[in-house]
């Protein structure tokens, strides 16, 4: 149960279920501005984010959901953007080992000062317990990545694709035309049903022809 002393305003209205994922909608954190869904998987009674909301005061959405910082096993982030990562000021330092592509240490530390970051190669062993494995898609950033379930084909997907055949800028820092190409066109040959993205709708069903749309889109836009 949350506090007694919890603020009302911070219980999210926008939820809903993607497969075996709670999805905390990017609307509910609009008073920071732009921000990131949030993606959380329960495993033994233990939740794991994916993104962490461009919200430092995440923990107060978390909890009305049953989620404290002693069920908080791992934090995930796809890229280290402040959109997805400003959410790490509301957890304990400390607390739960928090993931990112070393590449990207850099601009999240733009954000969150000296914090500490483990690369995200070495959760590999959390990230099997949930069934999901590393896919490593620069292009938004050097270090974006998106984490697939071969068994499910379902692809958490950051900033990299999007529904409806966008994908993710490349004319900010450490963006790069030819790697976003490199990214769309590996996860183009992949099996993808489901896909959540790091803003938008998840997709439960034939995201596999976003991903290709995306990629044409993207042949036409970036002229690569």
């Amino acid at each position: 149960m949350p506090p007694e002393d919890f603020q009302a305003e911070f219980i999210p209205s926008e939820i809903s279920r993607a497969g075996s994922y709670l999805v905390i909608h990017e609307g509910n954190f609009s008073r920071v501005g732009i921000s990131s869904n949030v993606y959380i998987a329960n495993h033994d009674d233990k939740h794991y984010l994916f993104d962490s909301s461009g919200d430092p005061e995440l923990m107060k959405y978390l909890l009305p959901l049953g989620i404290v910082k002693e069920s908080l096993s791992a934090v995930f982030l796809t890229h280290g953007h402040y959109d997805h990562v400003r959410g790490i000021f509301s957890i304990p330092e400390g607390c739960t080992p928090i993931f990112l592509s070393e590449a990207d240490r850099g601009l999240a530390e733009n954000c969150l000062g000296k914090r500490e970051l483990l690369d995200v190669d070495t959760g590999k062993g959390i990230l099997a317990l949930l069934g999901l494995e590393i896919v490593k898609t620069p292009g938004h950033t050097p270090g974006s990545v998106c984490f697939y379930s071969k068994e499910n084909r379902l692809l958490i997907s950051g900033d990299t694709v999007f529904s409806e055949g966008f994908f993710g800028r490349t004319d900010l820092p450490g963006g790069s035309n030819g790697q976003m190409m490199e990214s769309l066109s590996m996860l183009s040959h992949m099996e993808i049903d489901a896909m959540l993205p790091g803003h938008g709708q998840p997709i439960l069903k034939k995201a596999s022809k976003s991903v290709a749309a995306a990629l044409e889109n993207a042949r036409i836009i970036l002229r690569v």
